[in-house]
């Protein structure tokens, strides 16, 4: 009975380690809004039209069309505004709502010089999360969650990219997205009978892995681009196993794995056309969301009679447990934006724009709670062009700001299981992003 005991006393604490290290996955703000003040006015139909170095996560092409060093930095500012209601359920699963985030973004492009002049251009840029630490939070697919929107900004981006312009009508261009693995053990030596531990040991491996942006833009005339961009998929996974070798027992195994951080193969065609004071723009982007693997984390708990069995007996479990992965069930979307710019007076821009997402989720009608609905984005913006007021360069100052909403449609759902301990759902909201950032050639 002390061993019983004691076991599960080890197998609390275990669950516990599991709980306060928690993991999951989410969209990103980038891939939802997009990248700087422009972008997101314009309703995030900026593959065609970007060149600075937003153009190195955008269309990494459109890098070589710049003619000055171009350096900017500004923040970003997400407030959700979403809700949930539900109809029965139990308490012990508790509704989960995106928070709001802070982040910060800062970037460099450049031209390179000599015979490379127009023709080849380097860029890095990197947007991050000031509100707080970047974080995988993986919930229990019981809890009623919204997981494109959660945890949007705590997505920690460097990419560095490089275009070239091999014909005076088309131009190349190729970036990488750095991100993090996290995998590890942990190792410990037990004896629950004397209350000791013998040894403990810790390793953490963190593995840097890049992934894909290509892009290619067609300038059949000076006022008109046309732009293809391909993001590969992108994801960060993570497995944390700790052995627990018990005294006069045998051996435990806790492990904890996952992905997260996860965005879909996207695959964006856009064009603009410059006429006059008006710069008009659209596009459509295909998202493979139908490879979203399960967001819920796998855990596995077994512990074997190693020490128990006699010379020349067999070693068996005496206790495990596994979670089946739920699958989601997503399906490809295809994303329609479109935007305007308008240039009343050469220092200023009015920019607008909209953008329609299908929800790539299905009803949560059965066990796992994953809830979102189609959402429609309208954007509005400016650019203002300032002169050095110290005089320093010969190059102004640009400031953007860049303002968007996107309403979620009421989305019920019924459980097909009168009994479901969390009861229908009903979800719907609001999201606003509010961008600034400040831009300067040299």
């Amino acid at each position: 009975m002390t061993r019983l005991r004691v076991l599960w006393v080890v197998v609390a604490l275990l669950t516990l380690r599991a709980v306060l290290v928690a993991t999951s996955a989410h969209a990103s703000s980038l891939e939802l809004y997009g990248f700087g003040p422009r972008a997101i006015a314009m309703g995030n139909a900026s593959e065609a039209i970007s060149d600075d170095y937003y153009a190195v996560y955008e269309n990494p092409a459109n890098l070589v069309l710049a003619k000055h060093i171009h350096f900017g930095f500004g923040t970003d500012l997400i407030l959700n505004r979403f809700g949930i209601d539900r109809t029965g359920g139990q308490p012990e699963w508790p509704s989960r709502l995106p928070q709001d985030n802070y982040l910060m973004h800062m970037g460099v492009s450049t031209p390179l010089p000599g015979w490379l002049q127009d023709r080849a251009a380097l860029a890095v840029a990197f947007h991050l999360p000031i509100s707080g630490p970047t974080r995988l939070d993986s919930l229990d697919y019981r809890i009623p969650q919204l997981p494109v929107y959660d945890t949007l900004g705590d997505r920690l981006a460097l990419v560095f990219g490089v275009s070239v312009r091999p014909l005076p009508w088309m131009t190349l261009g190729a970036s990488g997205q750095v991100l993090t693995a996290l995998s590890g053990r942990s190792d410990i030596a037990l004896s629950p009978l004397d209350h000791r531990v013998d040894s403990k040991s810790l390793q953490v491996n963190l593995s840097t892995e890049v992934f894909p942006i290509l892009g290619v833009t067609v300038l059949p005339r000076d006022d008109v681009r046309l732009a293809l961009v391909w993001r590969g998929k992108s994801e960060v996974r993570y497995a944390l196993p700790l052995n627990v070798n018990v005294e006069q027992v045998g051996m435990m195994t806790f492990a904890v794995a996952g992905v997260g951080l996860w965005l879909p193969d996207t695959l964006a065609a856009a064009g603009s056309w410059q006429t006059g004071k008006w710069l008009w723009t659209g596009g459509l982007a295909w998202q493979r969301w139908s490879e979203l693997p399960p967001l819920a984390p796998t855990v596995t708990l077994s512990l074997d009679n190693a020490q128990l069995v006699q010379p020349g007996g067999t070693k068996a479990d005496i206790l495990y447990a596994h979670n089946q992965p739920v699958p989601m069930g997503a399906q490809d979307i295809v994303v329609p934006r479109a935007g305007v710019e308008w240039r009343p007076h050469p220092q200023l821009a009015l920019r607008t724009g909209v953008q329609y997402r299908p929800t790539p989720l299905p009803k949560a009608d059965g066990v796992a709670n994953y809830l979102d609905s189609p959402a429609t984005t309208a954007t509005f913006g400016a650019g203002i062009t300032l002169d050095d007021p110290l005089s320093l360069t010969r190059k102004p100052l640009q400031v953007d700001v860049g303002l968007g909403w996107t309403s979620l449609m009421r989305r019920t759902v019924l459980k097909a299981d009168p009994f479901d301990p969390v009861g229908g759902t009903s979800v719907y909201g609001d999201s606003w992003h509010l961008a600034v950032a400040l831009h300067h050639d040299f």
